[in-house]
């Protein structure tokens, strides 16, 4: 064994974004996710929002709602930059100036994440965070995971728990391919193996 069971606590708790389950729960695709923010039924905080502030992690709010639109910014027709300026921020006044009500759930659904909301409820530093893949405290599904399977959104599992290990990739002491060849996947056995 090369590192000790404590290895994601001690060198990746933002990592863990939830735990494996078959969905449920919930509606509007919301699954009970970790990230350090808040927690359980609290919603996300802005703090937690604040710090996915860049093109390559990339949260917005509208409405109150949460949205991970770092894969939506390639395809955004007022370009990226429009949307990298209120990166971690709430843009809600400048986007109801320009977008319909419906624009959201339309052309991006799936980067509705969570609410906003002071944190507290379940522990361990779990948000309410979604990503279409199941809901509620139903977990989140192998089906959902398997849909970020690449460099620039990587989430594997380790134990149940569901990582999302994009930031953490050029971090990994055995490098970024060690990880990648397990995206989108459970990679449980084989990490039990080494770590």
């Amino acid at each position: 064994m090369i590192h000790p069971p404590d290895v994601i606590g001690k060198y990746a708790p933002d990592a863990v974004i939830g735990m494996i389950g078959g969905g449920g729960g919930g509606g509007h695709g919301a699954v009970a996710v970790g990230g350090g923010g808040g927690g359980g039924d609290g919603g996300i905080t802005m703090a937690e929002v604040a710090k996915h502030n860049t093109k390559g992690d990339c949260w917005v709010v509208v409405d109150g709602q949460v949205l991970n639109v770092t894969t939506f910014l390639s395809e955004h027709p007022g370009g990226e930059l429009a949307i990298l300026t209120f990166a971690g921020k709430d843009a809600t006044e400048e986007f109801n100036m320009i977008h319909p009500p419906d624009v959201i759930g339309k052309y991006a659904p799936d980067a509705v994440i969570g609410m906003i909301g002071g944190g507290g409820g379940g522990g361990h530093g779990a948000v309410a965070v979604g990503g279409g893949g199941g809901g509620g405290d139903g977990g989140i599904t192998m089906a959902e995971v398997a849909k970020h399977n690449t460099k620039g959104d990587c989430w594997v599992v380790v134990d149940g728990q569901v990582l999302n290990v994009t930031t953490f990739l050029s971090e990994h002491p055995g490098g970024e391919l060690a990880i990648l060849t397990f995206a989108g996947k459970d990679a449980t056995e084989e990490f039990n193996m080494i770590h």
